[in-house]
C-alpha cells in the first residue's frame, strides 16, 4: 500500500470511532445516538423504538433495565443519552 492508501484508511478508521463515543441505546435491532447533527430522533420515534420507559419526568425518559436516561427538548428532540445506576 501506498502512503496516501495508508493516510486515508487511518483517516476514516478515526471518524468512524468518533463516532462510537456518543452515547446510544439500544433497542432490538434499533440503536438510537445522541449527539447526531441530523436525523434526531423525537421522544415519539424513541417510545416507538424502545416501548414505554420505566419511568418518565416530563421531557426525561428513564429506562431503567437498560440503564439509560434519554433528555428531549421542549420540543421532542433527543438532547442527550446517560447511564444511570440500576438496582
Amino acid at each position: 500500500m501506498n502512503i496516501c492508501k495508508i493516510a486515508l484508511l487511518l483517516i476514516v478508521t478515526l471518524l468512524l470511532a468518533s463516532n462510537v463515543n456518543a452515547d446510544s441505546i439500544r433497542c432490538g435491532t434499533h440503536v438510537i445516538q445522541d449527539g447526531e447533527l441530523e436525523n434526531i430522533p423525537t421522544l415519539k420515534e424513541v417510545i416507538q423504538k424502545c416501548g414505554q420507559p420505566s419511568s418518565r419526568e416530563g421531557q426525561t425518559l428513564y429506562y431503567k433495565e437498560k440503564g439509560k436516561r434519554l433528555d428531549f427538548d421542549s420540543e421532542g428532540r433527543l438532547m442527550a443519552i446517560h447511564d444511570i445506576e440500576t438496582d
